[in-house]
């Protein structure tokens, strides 16, 4: 059979073969370039998809971590601008309020002070000390149980409102207005101190400085309702700002306050009317004393 040339001479069967192949060749070389220049727009747009999501993400978590910040340091000074009301201005609110918070239990959570005192023993012939006596309950408390006490407290609302409680109930319990850094008495006058869920300020190192200074040798000092943690079926319910249990460095940053301040400290919870209480009994410390 003859084959059909060009005018070149070349089989025509055989360029159309090789025209073919050049085509197939072409055609392989740009789907692989294309392939290519797709698998490289994959690549980048998996990693702005995989890179975009984690920074959105992470952008996300920290602005809520800022308002959650913002938002505790707001609560946290209106709390404390409610406080600072309640001691002064609103005073004859504050009886309300601590029943109200404590669902009736307030009462009972700041008498165990007194049960303290006289679970550890305290030296006869002195009498007790009550730091930030706010409206008097407590020390209407220890006369009636025939305690020898004085109240120290600044504000002169408290002082208003525990006047007339006591004398109503026609009792006798001196009372200074005074701040607990700079106390009007001698040394080594008293021979236990009390105070109840108190302000910052007891912590301060001038202030349990002047606390040892006023007790006498091996005296004690009760702090009650360092932290309150209500329990409810046998669980401990944390309410920031109101109840909550302190984490351990907090525990021993009022540890070490209290012992750079000459004291030997035990600190432990109470449970008194369905919460937890904190404890500290802290000793005046003497060369052979030992902690309790």
């Amino acid at each position: 059979m003859m084959k059909r040339c060009d005018l070149d001479g070349v089989c025509l069967e055989d360029r159309r073969v090789s025209t073919l192949s050049y085509i197939h060749s072409l055609s392989r070389q740009l789907i692989c370039t294309i392939t290519v220049d797709l698998r490289d727009v994959n690549i980048f747009l998996l990693t702005i998809f995989r890179i975009s999501p984690i920074f959105f993400m992470q952008t996300f978590l920290s602005i809520c971590t800022n308002i959650r910040t913002c938002i505790g340091q707001l609560l946290r000074r209106g709390y404390a601008w409610a406080c600072e009301r309640l001691y002064h201005e609103m005073a004859w609110e504050y009886d309300l309020v601590s029943h109200c918070v404590s669902l009736g239990r307030w009462d009972v959570w700041r008498r165990t002070a007194l049960q303290a005192i006289g679970a550890y023993g305290k030296p006869a012939d002195l009498p007790l000390l009550e730091i930030g006596f706010g409206t008097g309950d407590l020390l209407i408390a220890a006369r009636r149980q025939g305690l020898p006490v004085i109240g120290l407290e600044l504000s002169s609302q408290m002082h208003a409102v525990t006047s007339a409680k006591i004398t109503k109930e026609k009792l006798d319990a001196p009372r200074v207005q005074a701040t607990a850094s700079t106390m009007p008495f001698g040394d080594g006058s008293f021979s236990a101190l009390i105070a109840t869920f108190p302000a910052p300020f007891l912590l301060e190192p001038m202030t349990l400085r002047e606390c040892a200074r006023v007790l006498s040798k091996r005296g004690l000092f009760v702090v009650v309702g360092l932290w309150v943690t209500p329990i409810w079926a046998g669980r401990r319910i944390n309410l920031p700002l109101l109840y909550a249990t302190p984490s351990q460095s907090l525990l021993a940053g009022w540890t070490d306050a209290f012992t750079s301040a000459g004291f030997s400290v035990n600190i432990q919870p109470e449970v008194a009317a369905n919460a937890e209480v904190g404890i500290l009994v802290a000793q005046k410390a003497v060369e052979d004393s030992r902690k309790i």
